[in-house]
């Protein structure tokens, strides 16, 4: 048999974990939003299947010989789901409202001196000093600078865009967002496509499909039963243990997303509460043992590793710098440290999302090492946006530990614990010098020391705990064809222009 020919029309259900709160990713670094976000916006730059930065909305760009100054030339003829062309402007609007309140832009803007439209298709962007991940940086979708219409951008400003603003110049536009139950895409016919080969999330794209439907289907047996059924055509995060039942079904094709991985992790409120003081930090790392914190979590061995490295082994930046803090299993030690700490039994507030289940599961494991560690454990269950709402709240923030879980990115400079705008806050005087080099500089070698200095002072200063690597587990019909559903080191995050159904 040969290989399927791509064919036009038909609906595509995708059976989501939870419901995003936004799709503004600009304010937001949710997966689930992702995956819907992803066909309605696209930005200055895409990654390919190799992580390598490749221009999406640009022709070409320019980087001066001092590394300062940047210029982007625009595709013409490139339209937004209301049938305005893309200019220089919006380009603008959108960098400088994602410079102000964007949730990964920090690092990049406060070195950005101007930015300016020359004319229609050119844009200017000067630097105060080189900026070695700047097409990482551009490229990026959490909290990453998708690009709007200059008045969706200027009229948003702090606050999340609302559904009905969700105009971007992707394969598919927005048509709906039934709250509870869906998000609606169909096809936009004036999609200006790339002619390069698609690769990843970059090069040529093309919506096949009339419709995409994301369905909100917190119930991780309902997602199983589903895709069983033929409900749906893919289902995201499919608990392992759930994986016996669709061993050797013919019409469901089993996605181990293994290289790479996601970092289950629990941040650090590094600001206020009790986690404030970094010694109350140590004694909650010396505290946990991550073997049975991962099978909690994960179950079956095969779907998970230890590795206390915030890379996982072979990825160019996995290092073991720091990791004899990693997994110590020392409640003996955690007790030291709490009484160095002073601390007198004030409750320490674990945050979990209940509709994520490995990390509730894996906080209830934590939960219970903690306590036997002699803290006074507060764990508060939330559903996963009042979660969301509540961790991100750096004006009142009542929490000490949240749960979360996070994917690779191809730039150390983009691990967000790094920037000071994201949940836990961390931004000690030594972290933001360390930073301030990896940024600047562009040699590898160089870089990757940086790097090294940086998982060092992540296990003294604690301001994230990560337990081990996961591998999730999606499922498709063997029916859903095309490249967006061929993991090629994409990661978890899945999209589906280039696909099709037979």
């Amino acid at each position: 048999m040969g290989v399927a020919e791509p064919k036009y029309g038909g609906t595509l259900k995708v059976a989501l974990a939870s419901e995003p709160g936004t799709l503004d990713m600009q304010l937001t670094t949710g997966v689930a939003a992702s995956i819907p976000a992803r066909h309605i916006f696209e930005g200055l730059f895409a990654f390919d299947e190799n992580y390598t930065p490749k221009p999406m909305l640009l022709e070409d760009w320019e980087l001066s010989a001092d590394g300062k100054t940047v210029t982007f030339y625009l595709r013409k003829g490139v339209l937004f789901h209301n049938g305005k062309e893309l200019k220089a402007e919006d380009v603008v609007a959108s960098l400088e409202r994602w410079g102000k309140y964007g949730l990964t832009s920090k690092a990049l803007w406060s070195h950005v001196v101007e930015l300016k439209a020359v004319d229609d298709y050119t844009v200017v962007m000067v630097l105060d000093q080189p900026f070695a991940p700047l097409e990482t940086y551009l490229a990026n979708i959490y909290g990453g600078p998708r690009i709007y219409p200059k008045e969706v951008a200027e009229a948003a400003g702090s606050e999340p865009i609302s559904p009905e603003n969700y105009i971007g110049t992707g394969p598919y536009k927005f048509a709906e967002w039934k709250a509870g139950d869906y998000i609606k895409l169909v096809r936009f016919e004036g999609y200006s496509a790339r002619e390069d080969a698609a690769s990843g999330y970059a090069g040529k794209r093309v919506a096949y499909f009339d419709e995409l439907l994301f369905y909100f289907v917190p119930e991780d047996n309902a997602r199983l039963v589903g895709i069983q059924a033929g409900t749906y055509d893919y289902a995201v995060n499919i608990p392992n243990d759930l994986y016996p039942n669709v061993e050797g079904d013919p019409n469901i094709v089993p996605i181990i997303v293994d290289h790479p991985p996601i970092y289950p992790m629990a941040l650090c409120n590094t600001i206020s509460g009790l986690t404030a003081d970094v010694k109350i930090r140590q004694a909650i790392l010396a505290a946990l043992d991550m073997e049975p914190i991962m099978l909690a979590g994960y179950g079956d061995p095969t779907f998970w590793k230890l590795n206390g490295s915030y890379f996982a082994p072979g990825i160019r930046w996995y290092t073991t710098a720091g990791t004899e803090a990693y997994n110590q299993a020392n409640p003996e030690r955690a007790k030291e440290l709490l009484k160095e700490a002073g601390y007198n039994g004030e409750p320490l507030r674990i945050i979990v999302a209940g509709d994520m289940t490995a990390q509730y599961n894996q906080a209830l494991v934590v939960a219970d090492q903690l306590k036997k560690a002699g803290f006074n454990v507060d764990l508060q269950v939330y559903d996963k946006a009042t979660f969301f709402a509540r961790r991100n709240d750096r004006k009142n923030p009542q929490w000490e530990l949240a749960f979360s879980y996070y994917y690779t990115i191809p730039d150390p400079s983009l691990v967000l614990m790094l920037s000071p705008t994201y949940a836990g806050w961390w931004d000690t005087p030594q972290k933001r010098i360390l930073v301030e080099v990896l940024n600047q500089i562009t040699d590898f070698k160089v870089r990757y020391k940086v790097w090294e200095a940086i998982m060092e002072l992540w296990y003294i200063e604690v301001p994230a705990i990560k337990f081990g690597d996961a591998f999730q587990l999606h499922l498709k019909r063997a029916s859903l064809k095309g490249y967006g559903t061929e993991y090629i080191n994409m990661g978890a995050a899945p999209y589906f222009w280039n696909s099709w159904k037979e």
